[in-house]
């Protein structure tokens, strides 16, 4: 669906979505992927265009889920870095930095352990140390980027466990009595994304060393091994394609190997006369050279417009609560919104279900305007209302599209579990973003680029006012471009 956007704010946050109005005009609505336009019309370039943004926003999560899993398992043996061969961890001893690019928003509170599983010749397990206090947790992801399970503190508790990961056609019954619970996946292949909670540079080490705990085995306790000296190489690039004949192709092999589940097929059926679907070939189609051209241009159209469909639905969103926008219910488990599924894949791929963590959006100030690098801003957080998170909550600044902004001190966010972390004698948090350090010390200071820049602010194990958006973040203040000195109370 396309949002319809109110001309007044859609100029202020131009500065935000830059030039998105010559991309697509965004003051027109498209149908929804169930509106079942297409079904009743044979393919005619009148409507192929559209056609070729629907597929191209039904397709995008599974070709970048494949992108990544395709990227991260191309190195020899697991780095540090997040990549490993198939059925392997890859742990992070250290937060992700700004240098990391391989998804968008990436969090700098819990330390990454990665893995991406193929049960194609069986189940695995899936196992873990008593993490006492410590906050943890596996996403599961299927290749359309829905969470299967989300192993770990708030589905298991602290104690020592371990789940056996098995694929629903696998021949033969998993016993649970030999593991405290089984995930049943319906797809083979599963990405895993681990996240172990860790705080100061001391802490991080103590994260590590109980991550170095987790393993993955057959049910026999057989794990992959490695030679010893192994040297990882550097992991290859598969951009996903935004061409579109090239990303038919590609969208209809992997549809081949994943098969859509069967709420799909409905959308599945309007694409087929486009030859758009498990097996299929456009060629096959006999589309005409107009409908053809015309098909593609939409899938293009739509790969150059989607990071900015979510920046606009965001700013929407923020405009009725106080500049900040929270992600609509169906995060990590989209059924049929597959515009919501390909935003989310666009701006945070791998993202939680709502119920283990939310991520509230800044985009907008308390004056309506976006955020820029050359002002000063202050969000003040009041000691009887801090945000309502059972295990940890953070705020972080990224850069309009996303990635964690190059700071010269390093930081990249702050909240309790990033020292220094300082209150006030009321007990009241101050946060001030600006391009110089202020001279109180009794503020958190959060350095800003030069450009634009968003906030996150994180939740895990968010309240029951948080998840029914009676508790919001409140808005931050502009306090214009600011000199070094003092802040005014």
């Amino acid at each position: 669906m396309r949002l319809r956007f109110l001309l007044v704010p859609a100029l202020l946050a131009l500065a935000l979505v830059g030039g998105l109005c010559t991309t697509v005009p965004v003051a027109t609505a498209a149908p929804s992927p169930t509106d079942g336009v297409v079904a009743s019309a044979p393919p005619n370039p009148a409507l192929a265009g559209d056609v070729g943004r629907r597929a191209y926003d039904y397709g995008f999560p599974l070709m970048e889920f494949l992108r990544v899993r395709r990227e991260m398992t191309s190195v020899r043996c697991p780095d540090t870095l997040g990549n490993a061969p198939v059925n392997a961890f890859s742990h992070r001893p250290l937060p992700t930095d700004a240098s990391d690019r391989t998804v968008v928003a990436p969090n700098t509170d819990t330390l990454y352990s990665i893995a991406h599983l193929d049960l194609r010749r069986g189940p695995l397990v899936l196992s873990w140390p008593n993490m006492g206090k410590r906050y943890f947790s596996f996403a599961m992801l299927d290749p359309f980027t829905d969470n299967i399970a989300i192993p770990g503190s708030r589905e298991d508790g602290p104690k020592a466990g371990s789940v056996l990961v098995r694929w629903r056609q696998s021949k033969g019954k998993a016993r649970p009595r030999d593991y405290d619970r089984v995930v049943t996946s319906k797809y083979r292949r599963v990405w895993v994304i681990g996240r172990t909670l860790a705080s100061s540079t001391r802490d991080q080490r103590r994260a590590y060393r109980k991550m170095t705990q987790y393993t993955l085995t057959r049910p026999s306790g057989r794990a992959r091994t490695f030679r010893d000296g192994c040297r990882p190489g550097k992991p290859a690039s598969y951009p996903t394609p935004s061409d579109g004949e090239t990303f038919v192709r590609r969208l209809n092999r992997a549809l081949v190997t994943n098969p859509p589940p069967f709420r799909d097929r409905a959308i599945l059926a309007e694409l087929a006369p486009y030859g758009i679907g498990p097996g299929l070939d456009p060629d096959d189609a006999a589309l005409d050279p107009a409908t053809r051209e015309a098909l593609y241009a939409g899938i293009a159209g739509e790969a150059a417009y989607l990071p900015q469909s979510i920046k606009l639905r965001a700013v929407q969103g923020a405009l009725t609560h106080d500049g900040w926008f929270d992600p609509p219910e169906g995060l990590g488990d989209y059924q049929k919104d597959y515009t919501l599924r390909a935003q989310i894949a666009s701006a945070g791929l791998g993202a939680n279900k709502r119920v283990e963590a939310i991520y509230p959006t800044g985009v907008l100030d308390s004056t309506g305007l976006p955020y820029v690098g050359t002002n000063t801003y202050r969000l003040v957080l009041p000691a009887d209302d801090m945000p309502p998170a059972r295990y940890f909550w953070s705020l972080t600044m990224y850069d309009s599209d996303g990635y964690l902004v190059p700071t010269p001190t390093g930081r990249y966010a702050v909240g309790p579990t990033h020292p220094p972390y300082v209150t006030r004698p009321d007990g009241s948090a101050v946060v001030i973003m600006s391009p110089t350090r202020p001279d109180d010390r009794t503020v958190n200071w959060l350095p800003t680029p030069s450009g634009q820049f968003r906030l996150n602010l994180r939740l895990y194990g968010p309240s029951r006012a948080a998840l029914k958006g009676t508790w919001s973040p409140p808005a931050v203040q502009n306090l214009g471009p600011l000199p070094v000195g003092p802040l005014a109370p």
